[in-house]
């Protein structure tokens, strides 16, 4: 990674990211992706192991995709022609004793340029996932072995740790939107961090494993050197590991001893080429991002934090898209959605990865196409979905066979709120003599007498009608 220095700048932040790809089989074979709950070593073969005599098939065209579509998403360009070289290392994650990566000097990266959250892209290639690798046990699990990776590399243009957090957060929901990114498995990251005091001595902090501990290596590293710095001790270009136990950097090895990957071309694979027209239609699936959604959220009377929610989570921003396209009430769907959905996972002590799991969106966009033509109140709306969260139901049918579709006869509601009127002339008095709130008890004998079918905003509206009467 290259290091412009910047004499105004107190740190320097890089990041070399690397983007578990969300494919069904790996890179270079056709063994499936594993999870993380699979039996160790059963999601492998001879290639993915590195047997002698075996050699990989052609790129994963899923995985090369998915790279180009990053990359175009923050307005990288593809490369057109490129190849994979074979980066040489002896560790035992790596049984062949080389990666095959679209990087190095002699080859171009899958993607070159771009800028996203003002900070510069200087490459982002394919490459292949070494095995998992216990270093104090000495175990293997092969199943990662040629997992399909993006790395993604970044200049080192954070200046703070805060800007850090911040853009991986936005980073991570991009991917996520782009459909790229398996989010079990998520990122992991080298991290470049080097401080002003230091004339930007360069330390390198290797694999660190989620944005939490991305920020928190960062911020270790960045007050380990400034107490170098204040104690007169020099920071040494070295290569560094986190640990999250003791939030500290430990060193690795210096610079000066850093290994000779020695790249060379990968005989086994042919050139990697990649036409105008896959550009294009690759290009033709970027969906609208999260940006572009928050502006147009904005223009529907709704709080900066209820559209942070919405956006947030794809789960209910596909709900509340469905819901524009249907014309629905944008201010009460967004609304329940961003307030109810995470009460009832609260109440339950449970995250929107549990709510995926009970595969009922279909149920929920239903509920949700009631709420927002006005054909169940929101109360209605509320205990649906609580009662729906417990077990799976055909939500159009539960409505209609407990009769709470929503009132629309006014007629009916002004004669309720006459009887109402009628039977309660405390009520009638006390608004007389300016107690604004006596009406809410009118109100609620409305919704009592409608099993809550009735729209609050259509009692309220005739019943400061009707009270001029009495």
């Amino acid at each position: 990674m290259s290091q412009d220095i910047d004499k105004d700048r107190d740190v320097m932040i890089g990041l070399e990211i690397h983007v578990h790809l969300n494919t069904k089989e790996k890179l270079f074979c056709d063994c499936k992706v594993p999870t993380k709950e699979s039996e160790v070593n059963s999601h492998i073969c001879p290639r993915c192991t590195g047997q002698p005599g075996s050699k990989p098939m052609l790129t994963n065209k899923a995985a090369l995709a998915k790279v180009i579509k990053i990359g175009l998403a923050v307005g990288a360009s593809a490369t057109k022609h490129t190849n994979f070289q074979r980066k040489h290392y002896t560790w035992p994650d790596m049984p062949t004793g080389f990666q095959r990566t679209c990087s190095g000097s002699g080859t171009k990266t899958t993607t070159v340029g771009g800028e996203f959250m003002g900070i510069r892209i200087e490459g982002n290639h394919l490459e292949e996932n070494p095995a998992a690798w216990d270093p104090v046990t000495g175990e293997l699990d092969y199943n990662r072995s040629g997992f399909p990776l993006a790395e993604f590399v970044t200049a080192p243009d954070f200046r703070s740790t805060s800007e850090l957090r911040d853009w991986l957060k936005e980073f991570i929901l991009v991917l996520k939107y782009l459909d790229c990114i398996n989010v079990e498995y998520g990122i992991k990251s080298d991290v470049n961090v080097s401080v002003k005091e230091s004339d930007f001595s360069r330390v390198e902090i290797k694999n660190v494993n989620s944005l939490t501990n991305i920020v928190a290596a960062a911020d270790a590293e960045i007050i380990r050197q400034r107490e170098l710095c204040s104690e007169g001790k020099p920071v040494l270009q070295e290569t560094r590991r986190y640990n999250d136990e003791l939030d500290e950097t430990q060193f690795m090895r210096s610079k000066e001893n850093a290994q000779d990957y020695r790249f060379t071309p990968e005989p086994d694979l042919p050139n990697l080429v990649v036409s105008d027209e896959m550009i294009e239609e690759i290009r033709a699936t970027i969906p609208e991002l999260p940006s572009a959604k928050r502006e147009k959220y904005s223009k529907f009377d709704l709080k900066a934090e209820d559209i942070e929610v919405l956006v947030s989570e794809l789960y209910l921003t596909e709900i509340f898209e469905h819901a524009l396209d249907k014309k629905l009430n944008p201010r009460e769907v967004g609304l329940f959605l961003r307030r109810e959905i995470p009460r009832v996972l609260n109440y339950a002590k449970e995250d929107f990865s549990d709510l995926e799991k009970k595969d009922i969106k279909e149920e929920i966009t239903k509920l949700i196409d009631l709420l927002g033509s006005d054909k169940i109140a929101y109360t209605t709306a509320q205990k649906t979905l609580e009662k729906l969260y417990a077990k799976k139901f055909d939500v159009e049918k539960y409505i209609n066979d407990n009769n709470l579709i929503q009132v629309q006869d006014d007629s009916l509601i002004e004669d309720l709120v006459r009887k109402a009127l009628s039977d309660n002339p405390k009520a009638v008095e006390d608004h007389k003599s300016g107690n604004t709130k006596s009406l809410n008890f009118i109100v609620g004998v409305v919704m009592r007498e409608t099993k809550g079918t009735a729209k609050p905003q259509t009692v309220n509206k005739v019943l400061a009608e009707v009270v001029k009467e009495f």
